[in-house]
């Protein structure tokens, strides 16, 4: 063990003290601190993405809605 070099994540965590967790072969850091990802790169993978974004707003648009009409009837029940 002498002269040898452990590899650690090294990671910064909240309390202000290192991972000290070995890191995934290939990588820096440990499996969970791998790092964001960095997005697709292909024209295809980015219209992939674009559309699930689209649908994930208009699933949030929707229920956004539903809340406020919700919040009017009530309003108008208590009036």
């Amino acid at each position: 063990m002498e002269g040898e070099i452990l590899m650690t994540c090294g990671a910064r965590l909240s309390d202000g003290t290192r991972c000290m967790s070995a890191p995934v072969n290939g990588k820096a850091r440990c499996r969970q601190h791998g790092g964001a990802s960095t997005g697709a790169k292909t024209p295809e993978g980015r219209k992939r993405q674009s559309e699930g974004a689209k649908a994930r707003w208009a699933e949030i648009n929707e229920a956004l809605a539903m809340a406020r009409a919700m919040r009017q009837q009530n309003n108008e029940a208590i009036v």
